[in-house]
């Protein structure tokens, strides 16, 4: 492989919601660019791949309406997953004033979701984003952001209990193959009463392991892929089947940011050292019958 070799920008699978009749793609509109030029702005650029995403995350109808009401995202780790979530909530925040709940299914990974995203707020390079804050929380388990502008972020384990009982506009939900349906039944009434009446609900993690417990983000994918939810936006990195592993176009077709922050030396490390299976499902984004 050349040194110049990067990882592909476009997933395997990529399913975009039909929009309301009479309306057709061209009538719609996206946020992506702006957020896009947002996070750059913060020393956050997007690659291409995470560009790609964000503009099907943010389009909207004539009615100022999200398109994508459920947006999954499947890819394997270490591409910047959690990079690309940054862009979303950051841009959402300040720009748009949503109220959003990002939720983990571990403590520790809800807390370094918080701590990535308020050093934008307490980076004295960006004293515009620090004039925002009305407050910032950091206690342990109850991480917030709230801002001049009416947006809000609060960071939740799901194992905790998932959310505060406030209503929001978005809910993120990271390590989604980990969410179950109790965890899910008990977030979605915190969007009832959204106060944007702009609802989006945002899954991303990797294929589910056979000791995962959770079964939404599987019932999304299969949803996205047999039509039956007409409002998801569906991105997989992915193969579909283990094949040959040790082909290593099948490691760039699989992670965008090969070549970028990944390297051919690890993933070969990975390689040498997991299952044939494993390798499958975390390096190549294979989901398992």
């Amino acid at each position: 492989m050349s040194s110049r070799t990067i990882g592909s920008q476009e997933p395997r699978i990529a399913i975009l919601p039909e929009p309301d009749k009479p309306l057709k793609w061209s009538d719609l509109y996206s946020d992506g660019d702006d957020a896009a030029e947002f996070s750059a702005a913060y020393g956050l650029p997007p690659d291409p791949w995470q560009r790609t995403v964000l503009s099907a995350w943010l389009t909207r109808s004539p009615y100022d309406k999200f398109v994508c009401t459920s947006c999954g995202l499947s890819v394997p780790r270490q591409n910047g997953k959690n990079a690309l979530l940054e862009m979303r909530e950051l841009y959402g925040l300040c720009a748009i004033g949503e109220k959003i709940l990002h939720t983990a299914h571990r403590v520790d990974t809800a807390r370094k979701a918080f701590l990535r995203l308020v050093t934008f707020f307490e980076n004295p390079a960006y004293p515009e984003l620090k004039e925002m804050v009305v407050s910032i929380r950091k206690t342990n388990g109850q991480e917030s952001i709230t801002l001049i502008n009416g947006g809000s972020i609060e960071f939740s384990s799901r194992v905790n209990g998932g959310s505060r009982g406030s209503t929001y506009d978005v809910v993120v939900f990271d390590e989604a193959q980990e969410l179950t349906d109790d965890q899910m039944e008990a977030i979605m009434s915190t969007m009832a009463a959204a106060p944007l009446g702009n609802r989006q609900l945002i899954f991303t993690g990797t294929p589910p392991s056979p000791v995962s417990p959770g079964t939404v983000f599987r019932n999304q994918r299969a949803q996205a892929l047999n039509g039956k939810n007409k409002r998801i936006a569906w991105h997989e990195w992915s193969v579909e089947e283990i094949g040959d592993i040790a082909d290593r176009t099948r490691w760039y077709a699989t992670n965008p940011a090969l070549g970028i922050r990944l390297d051919e030396e690890f993933t070969e490390t990975e390689y040498n050292t997991l299952t044939p299976d494993g390798f499958a499902r975390e390096r190549l984004g294979w989901w398992s019958d």
